[in-house]
């Protein structure tokens, strides 16, 4: 028995040894790709962050990212500070231990929040912006005055592929989001929804301990 308890902790310590050194590789991986980022990122106490290959970032000042996350390849972060003549105050902040897929894209002119434990899979846009809606301000929509909504996702939600989350949304902590889903409305903690536009489908019960349609 003794010597069984000693193999099996002896595979735990290697286990956690090899856990280790893939967390230390990705973690250099890293910051030999994104130097800027990374430096950005440490200053700001983040710890154990994986940035995959290609991500673009414009106004990194406005981005953080939470330790233990990970951000994968092709994704992009456009914080947009003045455009159209208008000024904004755009901002990014994506929680701990929080997993985004490949090709995600955030667009900002105001607050965009992911909140921690947060499963985000891939090709998603969240934006909070949108370009001007008045005929008659320029010849060009691209040309008006952006308006600009703050974005909310809670605490341990799960958004499917190639879902599109507009301004001025806000969801409640362990929503999920059907993949397809176009999301321009808010919905409560616990809401399961889908469809173009986004509906809620079921609601958690935690008094049977599943998920209910209403």
């Amino acid at each position: 028995m003794y010597i069984l308890f000693r193999r099996s902790n002896r595979l735990r310590i290697m286990w956690y040894r090899k856990m280790s050194i893939k967390k230390v590789i990705k973690q250099a991986l890293t910051i030999a790709t994104h130097p800027i980022v990374s430096i950005h990122l440490m200053k700001e106490g983040t710890k154990n962050f994986y940035i995959g290959p290609r991500m673009n970032i414009k106004g990194i000042r406005s981005f953080h990212l939470g330790s233990n996350s990970t951000i994968g390849k092709d994704s992009r972060f456009l914080c947009v500070f003045g455009y159209g003549g208008g000024y904004y105050e755009p901002s990014v902040k994506i929680g701990n231990n929080v997993y985004i897929a490949y090709h995600f894209t955030a667009m900002a002119a105001a607050p965009i929040v992911i909140g921690d434990h947060s499963l985000i899979a891939s090709g998603v846009v969240i934006t909070s912006e949108n370009h001007g809606t008045n005929p008659e301000i320029a010849e060009s929509y691209a040309d008006t005055p952006l308006e600009a909504k703050p974005v909310e996702i809670g605490k341990g939600c799960w958004i499917g592929e190639n879902v599109i989350i507009t301004p001025g949304v806000t969801l409640g902590e362990r929503c999920i989001v059907a993949a397809g889903a176009v999301v321009t409305k808010s919905f409560p903690a616990y809401s399961m929804v889908g469809g173009v536009p986004a509906k809620l489908i079921k609601v958690y019960n935690h008094e049977t301990h599943r998920w209910e349609r209403l």
